[in-house]
């Protein structure tokens, strides 16, 4: 029985549609395995990233080029993400802000939430290490947009955590402890105890810087169990140097020396220079301090050979500032003097970028007010012209009615004509206030520039020729006294800028502002000991005025009592209540003195406060009997 022609025509083609049906399974099979093995890549250079730097670059760049071949555009971006994260260990920063951006811009094309919320994070971090500390919160908080959206706890986790670590560069320690916890809560839910504890180590520096030195010890101990099962090298560097820096301000060099080598040991494994670089100016520092100048010198010269790898502008200043001290103890003065003009180009420039970005925000600030001012006049003048239209209308409708009708109409206009003259004048008054405002406010700016420019500039140049003096005589008390005194009238002229610059200044930025004057005033005075507290239970605003003279008694009080008082223990304390806006107090356990006996005297500074303190209106109390010590407090009430 012959076959049909349709029966024939199947019979041909059936063995080829069996052979491309087989092509494509197997291609298909193929692009999976290809698309797999660019995840595995990515998860491995993540792995190996803290304790093989070279082996992680190498994957990821394997992934990038795989990836690109198979147009697996998410691979793509998270290859060029971990390439970022590879050249920020290294401290190579343009180039990790290169592939993030890469990776930015193929995760938002996708919509990846989880990617884009990711690599925002790093660039943040990134920025961070470049010292661009406005731009780095900008970026963690454009991060938390996406990863909000998605409910991603982990690495909500992350940018809280580096938002604390900006805070801690900027002494902010109330907003870096909040910002913390917040991280905690976040990895918590997420159940990360490794980021946990990178979030506790970073717990520990402000432990340390609050003189809670047991606590730091303890929580880097901890710290270091979970990184050393993790082999996170990078990490437990960053921890050793921790308890390095500890033992450091306990006095015990020996224990202090031991942490830092340690923590040499893992910056060496993790490929950073930058820790690297910090750690060894912290070791020639140390014998420094022991009289060990041999080795400190050694440690100077290895931290210079490496200078050119560091892209830390702090710490580079701070490698060239040592450098020429050694050149200067072997008298070779021209390399001395050349390292120490690159470290006040590099101090100052750092420190003209910080006031332009408070001065530019400053500026900013007032714009928006202006603009919603000019909003608020318009829509006033808007109502004005309504009321006018209203009353035009009213009239010509009660045209023709009783006399009664027109008398109400009468009284209605000329009401209007006063209610606009009143506003009128009320604008007018409005306006010229606001004039005032603002060039009070140029005012101040101008000022704390020639402060800044003229008087800071000069002091600058006068304490870094007594350093260099300083290192030729080392043993001349009044030159010690000089520098001194020249350091501590330049922190008194920045805080005079600072509060210029603010037109508004919170409580707690005041208390966080003080704070770190009182920790550098410290410096010079190792043998007191402070305690800080606060108990500020509202966020409140001082104006200016308010700011700079209250931020003067408090320096007047603390420089009294550790000048004067012979006290070895100081307590600092702010706080505020529903009644308040500001109380400062100050206790030292010194040799106290007869109030009367003082104001007798003629003591000026006790003077001083109490006059600055009714300029704004506050109340100054001074407490002091002969052996009892003193107590300073100030008391600004609610309004």
């Amino acid at each position: 029985m012959d076959k049909t022609p349709l029966f024939r025509l199947k019979s041909y083609i059936l063995p080829y549609i069996l052979l491309a049906m087989s092509i494509m399974l197997s291609s298909s099979t193929s692009a999976q395995k290809d698309t797999n093995r660019v995840n595995q890549l990515n998860d491995l250079c993540f792995e190996n990233l803290y304790s093989n730097i070279g082996l992680a670059k190498s994957q990821a760049f394997e992934a990038l080029q795989l990836a690109q071949e198979i147009k697996f555009k998410k691979g793509e971006a998270g290859a060029n993400n971990r390439i970022g994260v590879v050249y920020d260990v290294e401290g190579a920063f343009d180039s990790a802000l290169f592939y993030y951006k890469k990776s930015l811009a193929i995760n938002r094309a996708l919509k990846n939430k989880k990617g884009e919320g990711s690599t925002l994070c790093n660039i943040g971090l990134t920025l961070v290490n470049m010292g661009d500390y406005n731009n780095a919160l900008n970026s963690f908080h454009e991060a938390i947009k996406p990863l909000e959206s998605i409910q991603h706890n982990h690495y909500l986790g992350n940018c809280y955590n580096n938002i604390g670590l900006v805070y801690i560069d900027l002494r902010h320690h109330t907003k870096a402890k909040f910002n913390f916890f917040k991280a905690l809560d976040y990895y918590k839910k997420a159940e990360r105890d490794y980021e946990q504890a990178s979030v506790m180590c970073n717990l520990a520096m402000i432990m340390s810087q609050e003189f809670k030195y047991d606590s730091s010890l303890l929580i880097n101990e901890n710290a270091i169990a979970i990184f050393e099962k993790e082999e996170d090298y990078y990490n437990l560097g960053k921890c050793y140097n921790n308890i390095g820096n500890d033992f450091q301000l306990l006095k015990q060099y020996d224990r202090a020396i031991t942490y830092y080598l340690k923590a040499m040991e893992y910056q060496r494994k993790s490929g950073s220079y930058n820790s690297y670089g910090e750690t060894l100016i912290y070791i020639a520092e140390t014998y420094d301090r022991i009289g060990n100048k041999k080795e400190s010198e050694k440690y100077v010269a290895e931290a210079f050979e490496i200078s050119n790898k560091i892209r830390s502008p702090k710490i580079i200043s701070n490698i060239y500032y040592h450098y020429a001290v050694v050149k200067m103890r072997f008298g070779d003065y021209k390399t001395a003097a050349i390292y120490l003009r690159k470290v006040k180009n590099i101090r100052d420039s750092i420190f003209r970028e910080e006031t332009s970005k408070l001065i530019a925000s400053t500026e900013a600030k007032f714009g928006v007010e202006r603009k919603a001012s000019e909003n608020k006049q318009l829509a006033q003048k808007n109502k004005i012209q309504d009321l006018q239209i209203k009353n035009a209308a009213t009239e010509l409708k009660l045209r023709n009615q009783l006399s009664l009708g027109v008398i109400i109409l009468a009284i209605l206009f000329i009401g209007g004509g006063f209610l606009y003259f009143k506003r009128r004048q009320f604008l007018e008054a409005l306006e010229a206030r606001n004039k005032i405002k603002d060039a009070e406010h140029l005012q101040r700016i101008a000022i704390s520039h020639d402060l800044h420019d003229n008087v800071g500039a000069q002091l600058s140049y006068i304490v870094s020729n007594l350093d260099v003096i300083q290192t030729i005589v080392p043993d001349n008390n009044r030159l010690r006294s000089v520098a001194e005194m020249s350091k501590q009238a330049i922190l008194t002229l920045r805080e005079t800028v600072w509060a210029l610059n603010n037109e508004t200044v919170t409580t707690e930025a005041f208390a966080d502002k003080f704070k770190q004057y009182a920790l550098k005033m410290l410096d010079f005075n190792s043998d007191i000991k402070c305690e800080f507290s606060e108990d500020i239970q509202h966020s409140k605003v001082l104006n200016p005025l308010q700011a700079l003279n209250l931020f003067r008694i408090c320096q007047e009080a603390f420089s009294n009592a550790i000048k004067h008082s012979g006290a070895s223990q100081l307590h600092i304390k702010f706080y505020n209540d529903d009644t308040s806006i500001f109380n400062f107090r100050i206790n030292d356990n010194g040799h106290g003195f007869n109030t009367e006996d003082g104001k007798n005297k003629g003591h000026y500074g006790l003077l001083n406060m109490e006059s600055r303190a009714a300029e704004v209106g506050a109340v100054y109390q001074l407490q002091s009997s002969v052996g009892e010590g003193t107590t300073v407090s100030v008391h600004l009430k609610t309004t």
